[in-house]
């Protein structure tokens, strides 16, 4: 986690987790503590495909939807003076005694824009709410019975040790890590597709 690009701590803000977390005045998601608001967008396009045998669910889950806090594009066009803003920018409580929602934390810019001038990677974390370009999200992991073509969990619910089902859905955070720091922040190496054929046998 330290010195990834979720670092986005800073010589005036240096705690770390504050702009993912918060001890109090979490969002009522259920993710942990989680210290951003969820979008209420309703307009996403989830992933769609004839050759699917599995429910895609209307709208993200919550897994997908913390990531997309950040990562949908859309939250960082919210009205920051709203009461509850709607803003990437804006921590639901800021560190220390901050105010509450927080404008003032100062994070390190540059983890998520190439400079400190708004010109950022669009397409790394800004995906929109167009999902349908995207591997599929809050999407039943699919049984023998419904595609072969699948491997079997040794769980269910929550799939492997090192690639995560969430409830026996595919979100975000199965191929994806927060926390690891590597490339990507995938969960496992995709050298030769290792990540993909956790799931895929093909």
């Amino acid at each position: 986690m330290v010195g990834s690009k979720h670092d986005l701590s800073s010589s005036t803000t240096t705690q770390i987790c504050v702009f993912c977390h918060t001890p109090h005045g979490a969002s009522d998601i259920a993710q942990p503590l989680w210290n951003r608001n969820i979008t209420d967008l309703t307009a996403f396009q989830m992933y769609g495909s004839p050759t699917i045998n599995a429910v895609i669910d209307p709208l993200p889950n919550a897994p997908s939807l913390a990531c997309l806090s950040c990562h949908d594009g859309v939250s960082a066009e919210g009205d920051a003076s709203a009461v509850n803003p709607r803003d990437t920018h804006t921590l639901r409580n800021g560190p220390g005694p901050g105010s509450v929602p927080d404008n003032t934390s100062q994070p390190n810019c540059n983890a998520c824009h190439n400079t400190g001038q708004g010109i950022y990677p669009r397409k790394l974390w800004r995906i929109g709410a167009n999902l349908m370009d995207d591997h599929p999200i809050s999407i039943s992991y699919p049984t023998p019975d419904q595609d072969p073509d699948f491997n079997i969990p040794p769980d269910p619910l929550r799939g492997w040790p090192d690639v995560k089902l969430f409830n026996g859905k595919v979100e975000c955070p199965t191929c994806h890590d927060p926390h690891n720091g590597q490339p990507l922040f995938l969960r496992k190496s995709n050298e030769y597709s290792q990540l993909c054929f956790t799931c895929h046998k093909k």
